[in-house]
Order: C-alpha cells, then structure tokens, then sequence
C-alpha cells in the first residue's frame, strides 16, 4: 500500500509519471472529445458522456419538498451541461429520510416536484440550446440503519453487523424490520415512482448502495428465517426484485433503473460483492447478477458505485482531507480511483452494451476529463460522474463539451467539507467554491459539532472563585455545567444551569454575555473568553430535543397556599414554576392564552427562533406539574381587585411593557410614526414590509432590533438617531455590531426634537440638532449638550420610536392601590418584591424598565422565594 498524499498535480505529464511512479493502473488521455458523444440509452438518448451523481443537499423543507436551495442547485447543473442529472435521494417514507431536511415526495408536493424538474430543464435549454435535453433520474430511497427523520437518529436495521452496529450504539437485541414490513414498502416504492413520473422524471433509481435498507438487505447472509435475507440471493434481492418489477408493470411510463454498490469493501458475510474468505477482496458474482436482472428488466442503465460513506468513506470518495473524527486515509487516492475504475470496468465489460455510470472521479481535480475518457476509449465505462465536483463546478460538462480544459480555481479540492456540513446538521454544497452560500452554513455547523463544542468547554479554566458566576443575575454555576460538557455528562450540564435558571435555552440565545459573564471570564486575558451563552445554548436546546427539559419535577409537599401570576413572560414563569415546586398551587394567568409574553411578541425570530421559545415555555410549564394555566389579560374586566377577591393568597404582577414612550415637545403626526413594540410585532407575526427611509430614535436593543426588522422588511435607507455616541449606547455591542454589518446607519450626536409632516397630517421627516457631550449625568453618561444652529431636517417614510418602553396607562387603572414611578414602573421595596399593596408583589420589566431575560427569570424567581418565606415563613437561599 502507498502512503497518502494530497493531490499535487500541475499538469498532465506530472499525473501521468506519478501514475507510472505509483504504479496503479489508471488511464490517462489527452483528447476527451469522446466524452462530448451522446449517448442511447433506449427510453432517452443523452446529449453527452457526463454525469451529475447524487449529492444529497439536505436542504428540503419539513414537509419533503425542495426548498430554495435545491432549486438552486438543480437549476445550476442543468445549466451546466451534464446529459445526465442523476437526482439526490428521495426518501419514500417519511421514517425513512436520512435527515429532516431530506426531499421526500408524495402526493402533497408533486408540484414542486414537477417545478424542480421544469426549471432544470429551462435552464438546460437557456445555456446549451434548444435541443439539449438532459436526462433526470430520481433516486428513491428508504434510509434503512441510517434514518433521522428527526432531531435523534431511529435506526431501522435489517440485519446485525458488527462493524456498523458499534457506531449506532445498537444492542444485539436491537429490533430488525420485519418481513411484513418489507412487503408494504414494495408499494410505497410503486407509488413514489408513479408520483415521479407525474412530477416529469424519466426514470427512478431503486437505490441499493451505500448500506442504505435494499443495500443493507443485499448483504443480510445472517438475516435468518426471512423471505428477505439469508444465504440464498434470491431472498436477499428479493424487495430489490419485487420493487423493480413492480415499478415496471404499473408506472410503465417511467424507466427503472439503480445506483448499486458492487463491493462493499467490508468483510462477508457483512459485506456485499466480497470474498467469502472474510478479506476485502471483491467477488462480483452476486453484483453481477443483479444487473443482469436489471437487463432482462429493461433498465435503460445501471450506476455502479462502492463502499459505505460511514464507514469507508475514501472507498467511494477518495479524498485528501477526512471529515472530523475520520483518518486520513489509508492509501494513496490513486489506488482509490483505480480500485473504482476496475469495480466499474468488470462490471461494464459483462455488460458491453449497457451504459454503465461510473464515479470516483472528483478527486482528480481538473484531470477528471483525462482519466474519465481514457476509460470510455478502453471500453471500461460508458458515461463519467462528477459529484462532488459538480457542487464544486456546476459548469464542468460545459467547459468538457465546448472543448475547454477544467479551471483549476473552480475544481472540487476533495477537503470533504460538503461531507462535513452534512454530519453537522446543516444544508450540503461546496464551501470554497459556492463560499457566499455554504461558509456561512459550515461554519454555523462547525460551532455546534460535538467536537467543537467540548474543545471549546475545555477552554474553562475551572476557577476556584469563579468571576463569571456573579455577574450572571441568575447565579449559573458556570464552571460546574461547562465541566460536565467535557466529561460528557450533557444531562448533568443541563440540571446544573437550571437549578438556578429555568428558561436555560431562551437565555442562551438572548443573554448578553459579552457584558455579563462572559466580560470577566480570566481566559480572556490568555486567549479568548469562554463562549459560555453558546455552551448553554447548546446543552439546553439538547435537553428540549431529548425531552430532559418536560420530564417531571419533584416537587414540595402541598402547602394548601394560593398564588396568582399575572403575566407569563420570563419573569412571570420563572416565578409560577419555582412556587410550584415549593408547593403552592399555581394558577398563571397568561394573555392570549400562551406563554412568552412581549419576548415572544417582539423579539425577533433570527434572535430567538420562536419554535425554540415556545417549546422551552410549554416544556418547563409541564414539568413542574399542575400549574393551572388561564387566558387573562388584566383590564376593566378583570382588575387586580378581581383577582384577589378569588382568594389568593399572594398576587404576582409580571405584566410586560406594552407601551412605547413617544418623542417628548412634539406634535405627532397623524401617519408615519409607530411605536417600537407595535412595529416589532407586526413584522414577526403579520409579516409587515415597508419601504423608503426608515428612522429609529434611540440606542437600545429594541432600537437595533427595530432597525434589523426594518432592514429585513424591505426599508431601501435605515438609520438609528441616537444623542449621545457609541460610547454612552445602551445597546449590547454584538446587537450594535450586528445592525452595522445588517447595513444600518448611525446617526450619533443627533438629538431628534420634533416631527415634520405636511398638511395633512402625513410625516415628512423629523428635526434634529447636533449634540456634543458634557459633564456626566445622575446616570453616570455623559449629558448631550445641544449645538446652536445646528438644527436640520432628515426626510423620512417613517420613524419607529423606540426611546423606551412603560406600563400602558390602561393597565394602571386596573392596579388599585399600586404605586407608579414617574417612569411608569411599578415601585417595590428596596431589596423586595413587595408592592404597595399586601400580598401583591412585581417582578421583571414592569419594574426594572426593560432588562435583560436572564435578569427577569432572577426577579421572578427571587419574587416567588420571597412569597413563599412569607406564606410559610421558610427562608430559602436568594438569587442574587
């Protein structure tokens, strides 16, 4: 065996001595016109020899249709100049999709199908003329041990193996699917090929390769007392047989045919198209007659391909560079292309007159038309896949076919990056070449990798006397929980941030760590500070996905008390589940009759997802039992007055800001003015666009969140007029730093004073004047000082105030006996809950003004530990 090495060929002559240096027998050709003939496949004649091979892009939809970027993808190989589009794996049941993101057809989405398929072909015709007319494939699919339809891997094995079933973690009792379960896939696969033919494929491949079920099933020799597996091949191949037949009597306007593996490069009686003396030797034998089957069943042509992505993947995609956690491989990716090529060969030269597709070839870079002709010319394969380099260049038949060499700046550089981006979860394409859409998405999947995710926990320095954990308002043991991410124990992890913090993932997503914790971890001072928000995001979404976070809390023994919580916000259920855990009966009183309050209103989705919010309320709500949940809003019908003659014990009042503060001394214009809070609701929930010049008056989060919302919204110009500088900004600077790479404008220094609007009433713009900063105010800012003829008018479409927010006058009137500050917060004690009333206490932003998420889930929590040391008289251990 020859030692890897990665690809360093500048020119023909240089591969051709190192393949004669190597001594590996793979052909080479300077003249590749042979690979511009078409090609007759009986059902379709091809416009050429070359071949985009499945690629899966997990990036469809939920429901199994193709999304933006598989139209994408497929619009850019048609336009490439393949003759034949060999398309990704479709699975054809919803258990059976390798990932959530698997295209999946069935009745609901022929459509969309059908326009994927339109839209190739268009642009086909567009870049290579009227009268070329690729060939498309379906590639049907049922994922068998590799299935993920969800967020969790659900295995569906037909047999044991004792290579694979050690990486799934699978036991030896671990359930195969049955014989019965078998025979009804038969016509799922029957009725996925007619909707393929309805959607305008010209022919379906019956997928058995890569050990995917019919593949896994073909090597099944220990699958005992089944019609589908054991030592005869005619069981075996039996749902492979049946499945293809099938397909052929009832959709007969569609072709049949079959990517399959030939040699599974793992040892029988695990492996298929392998010696029985237990080496990776091939024996083609039973491959062989299979696609002898295939012939006697019409099949237009057969796609040949080896070994198993999971477990060999340099066996089917030689390479230079593995996927995290793999080995370089073992041998020189030359005997990686010539063990392909013979595979092929043997195959084809049974079979003269059969097109057989061949794969392999992208490692070699710009010379794949080289080797892949050489090939053609010996008669050792009729038609050259490309895939990997087709994500990589698209256009590659085009610049084949047109008569020009490959560009070695376009090439696929086999790093197994598009490999990587599928093992991390996200959308499959090319990361150097396509870099504007799939960096992006690889690098996002990087940060979460389990590889990553411990080397960055180990960055924690597991200080004695940690400074991360007093400045977080909930007091999270953070070297506790990161420690126990590296030694693995994520359920461990988990418990530990919400001992103290129940709404761990919102937090995660939402916390200010750059200037809480994270502002004075020492790791700061050596390298970079731990990324502690992006740990706990990680674990806690974990524990939503693994169900950690509803299971049942245990909770203390009933002490017959009666609490309210009016308002289901952060603060609002922090304070409902930690009373309920002490004991006391629980009734949240939540607006709307759904938890998340103005978090869930306005906080936009790209910042906090609100599946991920919604899952986390409803998730924690139900763990901590029997929390009576009511649809209250407090107002004329229901004042605190009502709430209290109910006999409640104690009232918590946990209502969210609902009113933004409007520019003081101006008149306000009839239209083009709306408050931040109003604004950010109907972008999220209503979907509202805009246009022209929006301006956003402060310099807080909910400014840079308007403004985002703005931009996104379809606003040409957005700015923010802020009176101090960026210095003085209230706003987070990963918020602020954000909105500037988002294309907003700063107008610093600006103090707005009144509105413009013309006779009507409409905005036309606002006032403004310079400022310059004086001596510090009581908040320790330095003051803005107007500028004296500086006064000037900025046109405007609209502006969205967001200068601060406070208690909606209504909500007041319906508080008796309530003290307000001049702010419009409700006053407390120093150092308590309390309110001005007995038995009522407040908690969050309708007393801190609008703070961070963290910091109201620590106000309610510290408010419902408060209420029980006065119920009960236990004083328990404050937050804080």
């Amino acid at each position: 065996m020859i030692v890897h090495q990665p690809f360093h060929y500048h020119s023909f002559e240089e591969l051709r001595q190192d393949i004669d240096r190597l001594g590996v027998d793979v052909p080479v050709s300077e003249d590749v016109s042979v690979l511009a003939q078409p090609v007759d496949c009986g059902r379709f004649v091809l416009p050429n020899r070359l071949v985009v091979l499945p690629m899966e892009g997990c990036d469809g939809l939920a429901d199994g249709s193709p999304d933006v970027l598989t139209l994408r993808r497929y619009r850019r190989f048609a336009a490439g100049g393949s003759g034949l589009l060999w398309v990704e794996a479709c699975a054809v049941a919803e258990e059976g999709r390798a990932n959530p993101r698997q295209i999946w057809l069935h009745q609901g989405n022929v459509a969309v199908f059908r326009t994927m398929v339109d839209q190739a072909r268009q642009a086909a015709r567009e870049t290579m003329g009227g009268n070329h007319r690729p060939a498309l494939v379906l590639q049907l699919t049922h994922s068998g041990r590799y299935s993920r339809p969800g967020r969790a891997p659900k295995p569906i094995i037909a047999h044991h193996s004792k290579y694979l079933d050690p990486i799934h973690k699978l036991p030896a009792d671990y359930p195969l699917i049955t014989d019965d379960e078998l025979e009804r896939l038969e016509d799922v696969y029957v009725e996925t090929a007619r909707l393929a033919y309805e959607a305008g494929f010209d022919a379906v491949d019956v997928k058995a390769c890569h050990r995917y079920l019919i593949s896994e099933l073909h090597a099944s020799h220990t699958r005992e007392n089944s019609r589908y597996g054991g030592p005869e091949w005619e069981n075996r191949t039996r749902l492979f047989r049946n499945i293809v037949t099938k397909i052929r009597d009832r959709v007969p306007g569609i072709a049949v045919t079959s990517r399959m593996n030939a040699y599974d490069s793992m040892a029988y009686p695990y492996g298929w198209g392998m010696a029985e003396d237990g080496s990776l030797q091939p024996d083609l034998k039973d491959p062989i007659r299979l696609v002898q089957f295939l012939v006697d069943s019409g099949a237009p042509l057969v796609n040949i391909t080896i070994g198993n992505p999971y477990f060999n993947p340099h066996v089917n995609r030689p390479f230079d560079l593995p996927i995290i956690g793999m080995n370089v491989p073992p041998e020189h990716s030359l005997e990686g292309v010539g063990r392909f090529l013979h595979i092929v060969r043997h195959i084809q030269q049974q079979f003269p007159k059969l097109p057989v597709v061949g794969g392999g070839y992208s490692v070699l870079r710009q010379f794949l038309p080289n080797v892949g002709a050489a090939a053609v010319q010996q008669g050792w394969v009729s038609l050259v896949g490309g895939g990997r380099m087709s994500f990589a260049y698209p256009e590659f038949a085009r610049e084949v076919v047109q008569g020009r060499k490959l560009d070695p700046e376009k090439v696929c550089v086999a790093c197994s990056a598009c490999t990587q981006i599928m093992r991390d979860g996200g959308r499959s394409g090319c990361v150097p070449r396509d870099a504007a859409v799939y960096e992006p998405i690889y690098k996002a999947g990087r940060a979460e990798a389990l590889d990553t995710i411990q080397e960055m926990a180990k960055t924690c320095r597991q200080c004695s006397d940690p400074t991360c954990v007093p400045k977080c308002p909930a007091h999270v043991d953070v070297p506790g929980f990161i420690q126990a991410i590296v030694d693995g124990r994520f359920r461990d992890a988990y418990e530990t941030i919400r001992a103290t913090n129940v709404l761990a993932t919102i937090c995660g997503y939402v916390c200010p760590s750059e200037t809480l914790c994270e502002s004075t971890c020492i790791n700061e001072h050596y390298q970079e500070p731990v990324p502690i928000r992006h740990l706990q995001r990680w674990v806690s979404r974990k524990a939503i996905e693994e169900g950690w976070a509803r299971e049942t809390r245990p909770v203390l023994p009933d002490t017959g008390k009666r609490v309210a919580v009016a308002g289901a916000g952060p603060a609002g259920v922090a304070a409902a589940i930690t009373l309920a855990a002490l004991g006391h009966r629980v009734t949240l009183l939540e607006r709307a009759g759904q938890p998340g309050g103005m978090a869930k209103d306005t906080i936009p989705a790209d910042r906090m997802p609100d599946p991920i919010l919604q899952q986390e309320l409803e998730d924690v709500l139900l763990s901590t039992g029997a929390i009576e949940r009511r649809n209250y809003s407090l107002g004329p019908a229901g004042t605190l007055d009502d709430i209290l003659d109910e006999g409640f014990d104690a009232v918590l009042l946990a209502p969210g800001l609902s009113r933004s503060l409007t520019l003081p001394g101006s008149a306000r214009p009839e239209s083009g003015v709306e408050g931040a809070l109003d604004f950010l609701r109907q972008v999220k929930h209503e979907g509202r666009q805009v246009s022209g010049t929006v301006l956003v008056l402060g310099g807080g989060n909910t400014a840079i969140d308007a403004a985002l919302s703005a931009k996104r919204a379809g606003a040409e110009d957005v700015a923010i007029l802020y009176r101090r500088s960026f210095a003085e900004m209230p706003a987070w600077p990963n918020e602020r730093d954000e909105a500037m790479q988002g294309g907003v404008n700063f107008l610093i220094l600006t103090q707005p004073l009144r509105y413009v609007m013309d006779a009507a009433g409409k905005l036309t713009g606002i006032e403004v004047v310079r400022t310059k900063l004086g001596a510090a105010d009581a908040s320790g800012r330095r003051r803005p000082e107007n500028q004296a003829g500086s006064e000037h008018v900025i046109a405007a479409d609209l502006v969205v105030e967001a200068i601060g927010q406070g208690v909606d006058a209504k909500l007041q009137a319906v508080l008796p006996g309530i003290a307000f500050s001049r702010q419009g917060t409700i006053v407390t004690r120093p150092g308590s809950s309390a309110t001005s009333r007995l038995r009522v206490y407040a908690a969050g932003d309708v007393v801190n003004g609008g703070a961070t998420v963290v910091q109201a889930v620590a106000e309610g929590t510290r408010a419902a530990q408060e209420i029980h040391q006065a119920l009960v008289g236990e004083t328990l251990v404050h937050i804080g």
